[in-house]
C-alpha cells in the first residue's frame, strides 16, 4: 500500500514539474476534484434540466409522446358512445313521431265528436221551433175560432166634436167580430180619415172589449174659400168647409194656396205656413193683452205688413213686420182704451225706438 502512495505522488510531482516546464498536453483529461461543493452544484443542475424538460411540454405546441393503442381505444369508444346516441334519438323520435299519430287520430275524432254535437244541437232547436210553431198556430186557429173572443162592446174616448158612432162606423169594426180579427193599422187609417181626428189608440181588453182612443183637432182659424168658409187648425190642416161662418174664430185673408188645394184632410201650402207662425204669435200677444176676441180678420198678404180688423171697435190695426210685437200689442191695447168711441185706424208699424205709435181717426 504504501508503494501505490508513492507511485501516485511520483506521476503528481511529474505533472507539475511539467506544467512548470511549460508542457502542456491536449489529450490529457484533466478531472476535477470531486469534493461535497461540486456534488451539490450537479444535483441542482440535474434537477433544472428535469425542470427544464417538464416545462417544455408546457403551453407549447409539441405533444408529447403517446400510446398509440391508447388512441385508438379512446376513438373506438367515442364512435361507441355516438352510434348509441343516434340510437337512442332514433328511437326517441319514432315514439314522438308514434304520439303524434295519436294526437291526429284524437282530433279528429274529436272534430267529428263537435260536428255530430253541433249537427245534434241544430236538429232539437229546429225540432223545438216546429213545435213552438205549431202551438202558435193552433192557438191562434183556436183564439180566431172561438166564440169566447166575440166582440161583445166597442167604447170610444177623447171625442167632443165627433160622435162615437162616427167613429165607430168609420174603424168598420162589427159586434160580434172576433177580437183579433181587427188590424190596428187598417183600423187607424180608415179613423184618420175624418180631418178632425189628429191621433188614434185601440186596445183589446180581453176577452170581448174593443177600446177606441182619439185626440181631435180643433180650429182656430177660418179662411174664406168662395162665398163658404174653410175651418182651419194651428197646424194648417183643413177640417171642415161650412157656408156659414164660427163663432169666435178669426179670418186669415191674403193667403196664396190655391183653392182647389181647400180640401178637408188637406194642409195649406208651406209660404202660408211661415205666416200662419207669425199669425199664431200675434194671436198670443194678443190673448197677453186680453184683446184676442176682438180680432175679426188677419190679413197676411204682405209678410212686411200685417194688418188686423176689430170689426165691433171699427177700426184698423196696421202692424208692420213682426219684430217687437209685445211693445205694439201694448200699444194698441192703451189706444183702443183710449179711442174707445171713435173709428179710424191704429198705426203701430213703424220703428217704435225713433216713432211714437199713433191713431188716425175715421172722418
Amino acid at each position: 500500500m504504501p508503494k501505490l502512495k508513492k507511485k501516485k505522488n511520483s506521476n503528481h510531482i511529474k505533472k507539475q514539474q511539467n506544467n512548470k516546464e511549460g508542457i502542456f498536453n491536449f489529450n490529457e483529461q484533466v478531472e476535477p476534484k470531486t469534493t461535497k461543493k461540486t456534488k451539490k452544484a450537479t444535483r441542482k443542475k440535474k434537477k433544472k434540466e428535469v425542470q427544464a424538460n417538464d416545462d417544455f411540454y408546457i403551453g407549447t405546441k409539441e405533444v408529447p409522446p403517446v400510446n398509440k393503442k391508447k388512441i385508438e381505444k379512446i376513438k373506438k369508444e367515442k364512435i361507441k358512445e355516438k352510434r348509441t346516441k343516434e340510437k337512442e334519438l332514433a328511437k326517441y323520435q319514432k315514439k314522438q313521431e308514434k304520439l303524434r299519430r295519436k294526437r291526429v287520430q284524437r282530433n279528429r275524432v274529436s272534430k267529428l265528436t263537435e260536428k255530430q254535437i253541433k249537427r245534434n244541437k241544430r236538429i232539437k232547436l229546429t225540432i223545438k221551433i216546429l213545435l213552438l210553431l205549431a202551438v202558435l198556430a193552433g192557438l191562434i186557429t183556436y183564439l180566431l175560432l172561438s166564440p169566447i173572443f166575440n166582440i161583445k162592446n166597442i167604447t170610444v174616448q177623447g171625442n167632443e166634436q165627433i160622435s162615437s158612432e162616427q167613429i165607430i162606423s168609420l174603424s168598420e169594426i162589427q159586434k160580434e167580430e172576433n177580437l183579433f180579427k181587427a188590424s190596428n193599422k187598417e183600423t187607424i187609417a180608415k179613423i184618420k180619415e175624418n180631418p178632425y181626428v189628429k191621433t188614434v189608440e185601440i186596445h183589446r181588453t180581453w176577452p170581448d172589449t174593443i177600446e177606441i182612443t182619439i185626440t181631435e183637432r180643433v180650429a182656430t182659424f177660418m179662411l174664406e174659400h168662395g162665398s163658404s168658409y174653410a175651418y182651419m187648425d194651428n197646424q194648417g190642416y183643413i177640417l171642415e168647409i161650412s157656408a156659414t161662418p164660427k163663432d169666435g174664430l178669426p179670418k186669415i185673408s191674403g193667403y196664396t194656396t190655391k183653392e182647389e188645394d181647400i180640401i178637408p184632410g188637406n194642409r195649406i201650402q208651406e209660404e202660408d205656413l211661415n205666416k200662419l207662425n207669425v199669425v199664431l204669435r200675434i194671436m198670443a200677444e194678443a190673448r197677453k193683452n186680453e184683446i184676442d176676441n176682438l180680432i175679426t180678420t188677419i190679413n197676411v198678404e204682405d209678410e212686411n205688413n200685417y194688418y188686423l180688423y176689430l170689426d165691433s171697435e171699427q177700426k184698423t190695426v196696421y202692424l208692420g213686420d213682426p219684430t217687437m210685437l209685445d211693445t205694439k200689442m201694448t200699444y194698441v191695447k192703451v189706444i183702443l182704451e183710449k179711442e174707445k168711441d171713435h173709428a179710424g185706424e191704429i198705426f203701430v208699424n213703424m220703428n217704435l225706438n225713433e216713432k211714437n205709435p199713433f191713431f188716425r181717426e175715421k172722418v
